[in-house]
């Protein structure tokens, strides 16, 4: 019984939320969730009886890794948040699948964020949507977040339906913020509780609460594929420019908001915070006064759009790279320059063409990570750290050398570990005493955090090991953590 006390846990704190969030409650005198191992999906929202796989829903701390922690909120909230979008308000028809389950996804996804680290959480969708959405964009079975027809109904529950979806109703919040996001969605409900609608009725509902025409956004339900955007940017006596253009499979130019911010070249302070920009033309430049100095651009900030982004001469500019990787205040930009800037040290190392500026790049990147004690998002700091797996390097190679690029990247990663070995034995020593004054397990974002910052300095520490007298060394600490 004490298995389930997490997932008891989980949705309280979803049902609090969601009547915090969006002043939505639960309609019924029982909520009830049935747990069945033969079960073969993850849930099911049946209105007021959830059937769920066990994976989803026990936990115990002598088996359950924090990851699973994080799937058991995530599911349980994203099976009670269905109770409004899916069940309340359900769709016309399965063309409208995307409506319920993006939308679910959505504010599964904001749940998960407010109650743990929202840069890691941010990172992991974007991670899932490349890896699976992007894949099948860029393949035969291409279609748009709402369907023109099918042959079975079974193929329509797609990673394009559910997270692009989800990255759809994600840019309605950018464009129109938090309090709009939260105007049309009340407006919603309005209008349609207890009825079957429609993904048009959800754009009219948003655009009437905020008074915007969005009928070039419309363009994300019917287009199919993912839209690059590519950018120059140019500084002249105090003005930043920034140059934007837009390629996708829509005959008009499509409506992508671009959050971007600027960070002083000199002091790394931010000159510019996180602005909205609505690309809505095949170019378009957008100018910035007023500034002291040149600046570094921070663009797509959050990953405001489901889109691939590419500097306009199609050069890696390693110097900005490493600048964001240190100082930028996006969470998620951080670590994407991070991810970059490693990936390129290591396919150096992959063509024994080893940069020594790129190196010293990763150095000042990883370094200031490494040792930046203020932060309170322990979480973020270990993903920043994190070399880019092996996977996610092989889908930017033509030709896969799966020896080599495991080699290329172990060789990065016990360079980094020696040069700053004894940091790294610092911050973990840190953190062991902090760990050790904690009387009982817990399972949230900064305990979380903690130990998976740890493990990460764990990880390092214990790759180097080329002597027996390392080795010893790595042994030990790995049996005494």
């Amino acid at each position: 019984v004490e298995k389930l006390d997490y997932a008891m846990d989980s949705l309280k704190r979803s049902m609090k939320w969601d009547e915090d969030r969006f002043g939505l409650e639960y309609d019924l005198g029982i909520y009830n969730i049935v747990a069945t191992s033969d079960f073969n999906m993850g849930a099911m929202e049946n209105k007021g009886l959830n059937v769920f796989n066990t994976a989803y829903v026990l936990a115990d701390q002598k088996t359950a890794t924090d990851t699973d922690y994080e799937r058991v909120e995530g599911v349980i909230g994203h099976e009670y948040f269905h109770n409004w979008t899916g069940n309340r308000v359900t769709c016309r028809d399965w063309f409208q699948l995307t409506l319920k389950e993006g939308l679910t996804v959505f504010r599964d996804q904001e749940f998960s964020s407010d109650m743990n680290s929202r840069a890691v959480n941010r990172i992991e969708n974007v991670r899932g949507l490349r890896g699976r959405q992007f894949a099948e964009d860029a393949g035969p079975m291409s279609h748009p977040i709402r369907p023109d027809s099918y042959i079975s109904m079974d193929n329509f529950y797609t990673a394009t339906v559910y997270t692009k979806g989800s990255e759809v109703i994600r840019m309605y919040q950018t464009i129109l913020g938090f309090e709009g996001f939260n105007k049309g969605l009340k407006l919603y409900f309005e209008r349609h509780d207890g009825t079957g609608v429609t993904c048009d009725d959800f754009l009219a509902a948003m655009a009437d609460a905020n008074d915007v025409d969005l009928s070039q956004f419309a363009l994300w339900y019917s287009t199919s594929g993912t839209p690059t955007v590519t950018y120059s940017t140019k500084y002249e006596d105090g003005t930043f420019t920034l140059t934007l253009s837009q390629k996708s499979n829509s005959e008009t130019p499509m409506h992508i908001p671009v959050s971007f911010g600027l960070l002083d070249k000199a002091t790394g302070k931010e000159v510019v915070p996180t602005t909205v920009l609505d690309l809505k033309e095949e170019i378009q430049s957008f100018t910035f006064d007023g500034l002291e100095g040149d600046a570094v651009p921070s663009i797509l900030r959050e990953f405001s759009a489901p889109v691939k982004l590419e500097p306009a001469t199609g050069d890696v500019d390693e110097e900005s790279l490493a600048f964001l990787a240190a100082r930028d205040t996006d969470g998620f930009n951080r670590w994407e320059s991070g991810q970059k800037l490693y990936a390129s040290l290591i396919f150096q190392t992959l063509d024994d063409k080893t940069s020594e500026k790129t190196m010293e790049y990763v150095n000042e990147a990883f370094g200031r990570t490494l040792m930046d004690k203020e932060t309170t998002d322990y979480s973020i700091q270990a993903y920043a750290l994190i070399l880019p797996s092996e996977g996610t390097l092989a889908e930017e190679m033509k030709v896969i050398d799966p020896i080599g690029l495991h080699k290329a990247r172990g060789t990065v990663k016990k360079a980094l570990a020696r040069k700053f070995q004894s940091e790294l034995l610092e911050r973990y020593n840190e953190l062991t005493e902090i760990m050790s004054q904690d009387k009982e397990f817990k399972v949230d974002a900064e305990s979380i955090g903690r130990r998976r910052l740890r493990n990460v300095f764990l990880e390092y520490l214990c790759s180097i090991k080329e002597t027996p007298e390392e080795q010893a060394t790595a042994a030990k600490l790995a049996m005494d953590h």
